[in-house]
C-alpha cells in the first residue's frame, strides 16, 4: 500500500511541471500584452513573433504556446527527442539525447537558419528545458560530433557533476554560453524549465542564450582533476589550449540586455505539489528545501540517517546525484539509489517505502523513470545476489524482478529527480 501512495505523491508531483499544467498559469495573454512573472510585453510594438525552443519539454512548452499565442505567431521551431506529433505553426526538429548525433546538429542548424531571420524590430519566444545540451549542438571547429559524442559520454560515466559537464560543453562549442543569442538581432524571452539544482541560469542547456561564468582554463581543468583529459580526442584539447593561450574568445561573461530568462518550473515547484499532496492523505511531511547531490551512495546514507531525525511519516527531497559506472549493466542513478537503499532495509530492516525517480521519465540507459521498494519485498531478497547486480550496475534487472520499476515513458519534462520516502505500512 505505501509504495503506491508513493508513487501516487510522485504522479502529483510530476502533473504540476507538465507544460499543460503550468504555461497558461506563467504566460497570459490579455490583447496585445504578453504577461510573463510581473513583466508585460505589448506584442503589437513588434514586426514579427518567433518561437523557438529546444529541450525534452520543447513540444509540450511549444504546443502550449500555439495555443496562447494562436496566429500571432509569424513562424517557429522547436528541437525535441521525439517528434510524436506535428504542431500547427511550429516546426519540429529533432535531436538526440544523452548524447548529441548528426540530427542534433542539422537540427541546430535549421534553428540558428530560422533564428538569424529575425530583425531587430521582432520578438522571439524561446522555450528551454533540461536536454538541450545534448539536442541542440554545434562543435566548435574542427571538432566532429562522433569527438563530441565521445567527450560527453567520458564525462557522463565518469560522474562529473552537470555543472562540470556543461563548463566543458560551453568551450567546445559554437552555441553554447550564450553563443546562441548572438546569433539573432531580436529582443528574446526566454521561458525554462530548469533541470539543475538551485536553479542556476549558467548550466540550465549549458546556457545557450545566457552567458557563461567560467573560462577554456578551468574546463581542462576539470578533465585533469578527473584525469580523463588525456582521453579526449586531440581535436578538444587543441580547442581547449587554444582558448587558454586567447586564441578563441570566451563566450561572453554577460547575458544580452535585449533577451531576459524567467524560470516557471522548477524542482521546487515538483516538490512543492509532492508536499501538498501527501498533506492531503493525512500524511505529517517533512519537506526538505535544500537540493541533494553528490556520488548516490553518500546521498542515499545521508537521506537514511536523516530519517532517523525526522519525525513526521514522510520526507520529501529533490536533486541531482552521480553514479560512476564501472560495470556494464542496465539502470540509472535512480535505480541506482534504490537498490543501494534497498540493502540497507534489508541489513538493518528497516519498514520503509523508499522511492527514487527522475522526472522526465527516463532514468539512465532504461526505460523508466525510476523505482520504488518497500518493507514486504524484503522477504525476497538476498544480499548476496543484490551485490552481485548493484557491482555490475545493473539495478534495473534486478528491481524489474521485484516489480518495483517505476515506468511512465518519456514525460515531456524534466525539473531532474524526487526522492520520497514514508516510514511504516500507512492506509490512506
Amino acid at each position: 500500500m505505501s509504495s503506491k501512495i508513493a508513487k501516487d505523491i510522485f504522479e502529483h508531483a510530476l502533473k504540476a511541471v507538465l507544460p499543460q499544467n503550468f504555461m497558461k498559469k506563467e504566460c497570459t495573454l490579455k490583447g496585445n500584452i504578453l504577461s510573463i512573472a510581473t513583466v508585460e510585453y505589448d506584442l503589437s510594438s513588434y514586426k514579427n513573433i518567433y518561437v523557438f525552443g529546444s529541450g525534452k519539454a520543447a513540444l509540450g512548452m511549444a504546443k502550449e504556446t500555439e495555443e496562447i499565442l494562436d496566429s500571432r505567431i509569424y513562424k517557429g521551431l522547436v528541437v525535441a527527442p521525439n517528434m510524436s506529433e506535428e504542431l500547427e505553426i511550429i516546426e519540429v526538429h529533432q535531436g538526440s539525447h544523452p548524447l548529441p548525433s548528426k540530427k542534433s546538429l542539422s537540427a541546430t542548424q535549421a534553428l540558428i537558419q530560422m533564428m538569424q531571420e529575425c530583425d531587430k524590430d521582432d520578438l522571439y519566444i524561446y522555450l528551454l528545458s533540461g536536454g538541450s545540451s545534448a539536442l541542440i549542438e554545434m562543435p566548435s571547429e574542427p571538432i566532429t560530433i562522433e569527438e563530441f559524442q565521445k567527450a560527453t559520454d567520458l564525462m557522463i560515466s565518469n560522474a562529473l557533476e552537470i555543472q562540470e559537464i556543461n563548463t566543458v560543453r560551453k568551450h567546445i562549442s559554437q552555441i553554447k554560453g550564450g553563443r546562441l543569442a548572438q546569433m539573432c538581432k531580436a529582443t528574446g524571452v526566454v521561458l525554462v524549465i530548469s533541470d539543475v539544482i538551485g536553479d542556476d541560469l549558467f548550466s540550465i542547456g549549458s546556457a545557450p542564450l545566457y552567458a557563461d561564468n567560467s573560462t577554456f582554463h578551468e574546463a581542462k581543468e576539470i578533465l585533469q582533476r578527473k584525469n580523463i583529459y588525456s582521453k579526449f580526442p586531440k581535436s578538444i584539447q587543441d580547442v581547449l589550449d587554444a582558448g587558454i593561450k586567447g586564441e578563441i574568445q570566451e563566450s561572453p561573461f554577460e547575458s544580452l540586455k535585449r533577451v531576459s530568462h524567467y524560470i516557471i518550473a522548477s524542482n521546487t515547484h515538483a516538490k512543492n505539489a509532492a508536499a501538498e499532496y501527501a498533506k492531503s492523505l493525512g500524511l505529517s511531511v517533512k519537506l526538505i528545501e535544500e537540493s541533494f547531490s553528490g556520488e548516490v551512495s553518500h546521498v542515499v546514507g545521508s537521506v537514511l540517517e536523516m530519517l532517523q531525525d525526522t519525525q513526521e511519516q514522510c520526507l520529501i527531497l529533490g536533486g541531482e546525484c552521480t553514479v560512476n559506472v564501472r560495470g556494464n549493466g542496465q539502470g540509472g542513478r535512480n535505480q541506482h539509489a534504490t537498490l543501494l537503499a534497498l540493502r540497507e532495509m534489508k541489513k538493518k530492516n528497516l519498514n520503509i517505502t523508499f522511492l527514487s525517480c527522475s522526472t522526465d521519465g527516463i532514468d539512465g540507459n532504461s526505460n523508466t523513470a525510476g523505482a520504488v521498494v518497500d518493507f514486504r519485498m524484503l522477504e525476497k531478497v538476498d544480499l548476496k545476489k543484490l551485490e552481485k547486480y548493484l557491482k555490475n550496475y545493473d539495478s534495473y534487472h534486478y528491481l524489474k524482478q521485484l516489480g518495483a520499476l517505476v515506468i511512465t515513458g518519456p514525460t515531456q519534462t524534466n525539473v531532474i529527480d524526487l526522492i520520497i520516502i514514508i516510514k511504516g505500512d500507512i492506509h490512506v
